[in-house]
């Protein structure tokens, strides 16, 4: 069922978002109209969330809002939201994108794979194999479903606006390697065996953004040396108690992370 799920759901789009696509306005290209959809890490959940935005606890600080309020575009709306699946940003933020749209970022597939429930098992498992088979599962999930649900995201923008830039930036390793002193982390084997699962992930949805004319924009470079365990993280480490923010980028990693990958995807042709 879930291997039809990716085809069908294209088909759906294309009945459901033609329209809007077929009666796209001549426009100026040098007007940046701009949309970001997305999930936590494109909302800002590990910054300082905007309470009217509510549980999609968006944030000023947010990649997104941080290149708008940069670069002055036309208009910018960010629609992303905390724990948002791929399916969910297809039936929920594809239609904030309209015809005169002109750039476009996506950050999705990490709750596809399940982000949440892996870090809590690897948190807390007694052993290591436990936390290797959850981590085994969200790969296989990885390779083989995220792909498609990205895909179903980018479809369903361009057939909103078939002109737009689309920029799909991708996801940071959560920590640094070697010796480690941060209270509530997984041990050494586990922390490996989850910067691995992030590479996969980003591999998958890097082949799937360039298949289908989405530009990816690789994070884990700009991260480096700013993961957990490092003496500058740009990620919120656990937390007592757990709150959203855990396992995200903080202030810094939007600003000194995201934003310049971001902004020198943006500036590309």
């Amino acid at each position: 069922m879930r291997r039809l799920l990716v085809p069908l759901l294209a088909c759906a789009l294309v009945v459901v978002l033609a329209p809007a696509a077929v009666a796209a306005p001549a426009r100026d290209q040098a007007v940046t109209r701009y949309v970001a959809l997305g999930d936590s890490y494109a909302a800002g959940v590990g910054a300082t969330p905007d309470p009217a935005s509510g549980a999609c606890r968006r944030s000023d600080d947010s990649y997104p809002a941080l290149w708008a309020a940069r670069n002055g575009p036309a208009s910018f709306t960010s629609v992303a939201c905390s724990g948002a699946t791929s399916g969910e940003v297809v039936a929920k933020q594809v239609r904030a994108v309209g015809p005169d749209t002109t750039l476009v970022t996506i950050t999705v597939g990490g709750n596809d794979t399940g982000f949440g429930p892996v870090m809590a098992t690897c948190s807390t498992a007694p052993d290591d194999e436990t936390c290797f088979r959850a981590i085994r599962g969200g790969e296989r999930v990885a390779r083989l479903f995220a792909p498609g649900g990205l895909i179903s995201v980018i479809v369903g923008a361009r057939l909103q606006a078939p002109d737009a830039k689309i920029v799909v930036l991708g996801y940071p390793r959560l920590f640094e390697p070697g010796a480690c002193d941060v209270a509530g982390v997984p041990n050494a084997a586990r922390r490996a065996a989850l910067n691995r699962a992030a590479d996969t992930l980003n591999t998958s949805l890097a082949d799937a953004a360039q298949r289908f004319r989405g530009q990816f924009v690789d994070v884990r470079d700009t991260f480096a040396g700013h993961g957990l365990c490092s003496a500058d993280p740009w990620i919120n480490p656990p937390a007592q108690p757990t709150t959203p923010a855990v396992y995200h980028p903080n202030e810094r990693g939007y600003t000194h992370g995201y934003l310049p990958a971001f902004t020198a995807a943006a500036a590309r042709p």
